[in-house]
């Protein structure tokens, strides 16, 4: 067995709790029926059971009940955390922005790390739980699947055509997945184009329920995309951002096409992040475009702004720039864009957003984490992350990502793949 414990989320609640510990009485405590029991244990949050595992061996042995992790799946509260990735740091760094003052914790990375032997991989995408890591040589790229929490990994067949920097979209649910892989064809040894796009998809409806590739799409005409960016997913569809000039692409699964839709002030956008904004487990998630606005009329003053997409089919073809409406939802207050501003030094900042936060993190050395959250409109900064890399996020803005990610015990999409957990990636991993 590993010598790390495979599930220590340290410090991921504040030790300075106003509340005071409660003793229960272990004559009614030890009576209660053990249905009982697990079922209490399973409406807990993940990183609170699993400190709660410590307290006896029963406890410790329900991760690996099947009735008890779907159990858990259905009852645990949703929790809307950041994972902020640095590759090869060998961990996560992960924010819990619901509380008024943010809270850091840091999650080790079920990944070797990279050697003469093994490949090298690096976050790509997130979605329910799982995370998504491309590996970094080129040519037909391996996607691995990976649930943090359990330390189990699930590799994708080879994408079936050579790219170099591709970018990644993820939509996981409890008995599927969607993964694609789009753009930097690999035309030749020494040139890539925008031309393609690779579909998995696994359904435990679907023959075979392991997945497969789907026939390839074609990416509109001048595409040009930032794997940086990553996708949104909404509806049956991934988004992500073309530049030069913008233009946001749109991936209808179902048709395997691609199409175009406009956004709002394109030629005065700066550094535009398309996100998944609200959603949960009962509500539908809208993509949401977070930008700033640089214009030089004195009228239109400088700013990030959130729209949201009402419609956004798009023109299919990628022709045409409709197929949707934007709304303005937010703008970040001047003082707090002052901030803002000063944090960010023209460089860019990386967003995402879970539930009905945002989060915005200037691509810099030792830069402040800013929240938005669009339930209550209010924008706050998270405190400086006690762990390395971030407040620091990044030594020297060192290519970070910040993902929507959700600790679970159980991710039952993994399972349709041959999910395992060898020695020899054990042993790569760090505390």
């Amino acid at each position: 067995m590993h010598q790390h414990h495979p599930h220590h989320l340290p410090r991921l609640h504040s030790s300075s709790s106003s509340s005071e510990a409660v003793d229960m009485d272990p004559r009614v405590w030890g009576r209660l029926p053990q249905p009982l029991v697990d079922r209490v244990l399973a409406c807990l949050p993940t990183p609170s059971f699993l400190r709660l595992r410590a307290a006896c061996r029963r406890f410790c042995n329900l991760i690996y009940s099947s009735p008890f992790l779907h159990s858990h799946l259905l009852l645990s509260p949703h929790l809307p955390f950041f994972a902020f990735a640095v590759p090869s740091a060998g961990y996560l760094l992960l924010l819990d922005p619901t509380r008024q003052a943010p809270s850091w914790s840091s999650l080790p990375l079920p990944l070797p790390a990279p050697g003469a032997a093994q490949a090298s991989f690096s976050p790509a995408a997130a979605s329910a739980g799982l995370l998504a890591f491309l590996s970094d040589a080129s040519g037909h790229k391996t996607l691995l699947l990976a649930n943090p929490i359990t330390r189990l990994f699930a590799p994708l067949p080879l994408c079936p055509t050579a790219r170099l920097s591709p970018t990644v979209g993820l939509a996981a649910g409890p008995t599927s997945f969607i993964a694609v892989i789009a753009g930097d064809d690999l035309v030749s040894p020494f040139a890539v184009k925008n031309i393609s796009a690779d579909t998995f998809v696994a359904d435990a409806a679907s023959v075979p329920p392991s997945g497969f590739w789907a026939p390839s799409s074609l990416l509109p005409r001048l595409s040009s995309l930032d794997p940086r960016a990553g996708m949104a997913f909404a509806s049956g569809r991934f988004y992500c951002m073309s530049s030069s000039p913008f233009m946001v692409l749109v991936f209808d699964v179902a048709a395997n096409v691609w199409s175009k839709v406009q956004p709002p002030m394109r030629r005065f956008l700066r550094s535009p992040a398309l996100v998944e904004l609200g959603g949960g487990r009962e509500r539908e998630a809208r993509v949401a475009l977070v930008s700033a606005v640089e214009k030089s009329r004195l009228s239109v003053p400088r700013s990030v702004r959130v729209w949201t997409l009402r419609g956004g089919q798009g023109a299919a073809g990628g022709s045409g720039g409709g197929g949707g409406a934007w709304t303005e939802v937010a703008r970040m207050p001047p003082d707090v864009h002052v901030q803002f501003a000063a944090a960010e030094g023209g460089r860019g900042f990386e967003c995402a957003a879970h539930g009905d936060f945002v989060v915005l993190a200037p691509r810099g050395a030792a830069s402040p984490v800013l929240v938005f959250d669009s339930r209550h409109d209010e924008w706050r900064w998270a405190p400086p992350c006690p762990y390395p890399y971030v407040g620091g996020i990044a030594v020297g803005g060192a290519g970070f990502r910040v993902f929507a990610y959700e600790p679970r015990l159980a991710t039952p999409a993994i399972g349709l793949l041959d999910a395992t957990a060898p020695a020899a990636f054990l042993h790569g991993m760090q505390a």
